[in-house]
């Protein structure tokens, strides 16, 4: 695991949580380029929580529409905590010299279904271990180990014993994945999505309970308010960089119980805690989960968010959820700035049903001082292929030698293997692959191979 020094400021805001997006799901989404809008699913009702044994699905993920909350926040405090020599109060950031450079690598949807968790099962056999998640990363291996800071959206959670291992429709992963992700060298782990509720407010205390003391930076799940309200800081290379991560959704308009907090978009809490985070921090990061599945364009409530996060000034936006290739674009700030804007990575590793979901993007850029402010250069997206096939049952859990490809080494004659000719008439090619990538992602910021 990479050195890296992470702090947690703690910023109490007096600020009310009032809770919900936008309800209703947005139905006027927009293309990317020349690529129809793809209808996401009709929203899914979970079945009631039975903590010894929960009933598994067998088809695509759907997500449920959004409620409204209410949360109080206490009252402001700006004291610094587990700052190294560090002891009186610190509002504003630190003056950092010219010509610093961070590196990044952010990563989309990290979806462990049934037959991600058989193959780790299969590849830890004779090692000791009950799962190994580590082949099916080793191609890209060395592009997370090589970004000063590699950020990923852990989708599925890590539940422990609030359910059954297992895949879609309650996702409950191994601990040995999260373990395996800090092995590749991920310093940044956010868990705001529609699945953080799927196992009740047990699977979320559990969650928390594993991230707590491992070496990485978690957002996007809360066991109070005084949490919720505690800036992630991340610093390297001397720079601050602030993390705060929300969802537009959860699946069966799941709430938090118990204290613990559902980190729903909402206008009024975006724009506090993002005042909070450029008083602590030289960068701004947002990690929403937002968005429709399966859809290449970009929905109003997106639309209407990014304009919000541009009008506070964030500086860099990495969405998640749509499980496709999303659009990337530079939004202009109220301060005059550019707000690097990249709607989704789309998933980075799943099984899901269709070419469109194999085709993820790692997004590859570096912040720079430059002129007396932070700026993004050198932005380029790492497209990647999720590989499999079928076994002789063809049942979706025996989907086997799963791999992560990256799109520039993968080849026609593994397309022609891949599982997912069974179902799309043979039609699962290199050239149809790359078209998602290039028919939505503008060309400057396309790997050359793909202009």
């Amino acid at each position: 695991m990479k050195k890296t020094k992470i702090t947690a400021l703690i910023l109490l805001l007096s600020v009310v949580l009032c809770g919900c997006a936008e309800t209703g799901a947005e139905t006027g989404a927009e293309t990317g380029a020349t690529r129809p809008v793809v209808t996401a699913p009709e929203p899914e009702t979970l079945p009631p929580i039975i903590t010894a044994d929960v009933t598994e699905g067998t088809g695509p993920e759907q997500t449920a529409e959004d409620t409204t909350q209410t949360q109080t926040a206490p009252t402001p405090d700006t004291t610094v905590t587990d700052a190294p020599g560090t002891t009186s109060a610190e509002t504003e950031p630190v003056a950092q010299p010219k010509g610093d450079r961070v590196s990044f690598l952010f990563c989309g949807d990290n979806l462990a279904h049934d037959a991600v968790i058989n193959n780790a099962k299969r590849y830890a056999e004779g090692k000791g271990n009950e799962y190994d998640f580590l082949p099916i990363y080793e191609d890209v291996a060395r592009y997370i180990k090589s970004a000063d800071v590699a950020v990923i959206n852990q989708e599925s959670q890590i539940a422990g014993d609030a359910a059954k291992i297992g895949g879609y429709p309650r996702f409950n992963t191994p601990s040995q994945m999260g373990d395996d992700l800090i092995s590749l060298g991920f310093d940044v782990i956010t868990t705001a999505n529609n699945h953080m509720l799927d196992n009740g407010t047990k699977g979320l205390k559990n969650s928390i309970a594993y991230w707590k003391d491992k070496p990485v930076l978690t957002v996007g799940s809360y066991k109070d308010k005084t949490d919720y309200d505690t800036v992630r800081v991340l610093e390297k290379n001397g720079v601050r960089f602030a993390f705060l991560a929300y969802t537009e959704m959860t699946n069966s308009n799941r709430r938090a119980e118990d204290g613990y907090i559902t980190p729903l978009l909402d206008a009024d809490v975006i724009k506090r805690q993002v005042a909070a985070a450029k008083k602590v921090a030289d960068v701004v990061i947002v990690l929403p989960h937002w968005g429709d599945e399966d859809n290449f364009g970009v929905t109003s409530a997106q639309k209407k968010y990014a304009k919000l996060f541009a009008e506070a000034n964030v500086d860099i936006v990495v969405g998640m959820h749509s499980h496709v290739a999303g659009k990337i674009e530079y939004i202009d700030r109220a301060d005059g700035g550019k707000m690097l804007c990249a709607y989704s990575l789309g998933n980075f590793v799943s099984t899901m049903e269709y070419a469109r979901n194999l085709v993820g993007l790692m997004l590859s850029l570096d912040v720079v001082y430059e002129n007396g402010k932070y700026v993004c250069e050198n932005v380029k997206v790492i497209p990647t292929v999720t590989y499999f096939v079928y076994t002789s049952s063809k049942r979706l859990e025996d989907r086997t030698d799963l791999r992560l490809y990256l799109l520039s080494d993968f080849t026609d004659g593994l397309a022609e293997k891949h599982a997912y000719n069974e179902h799309e008439k043979n039609t699962v090619r290199l050239d149809k692959l790359k078209k998602y990538v290039t028919d939505t992602v503008d060309g400057k910021f396309l790997p050359d191979y793909l202009k």
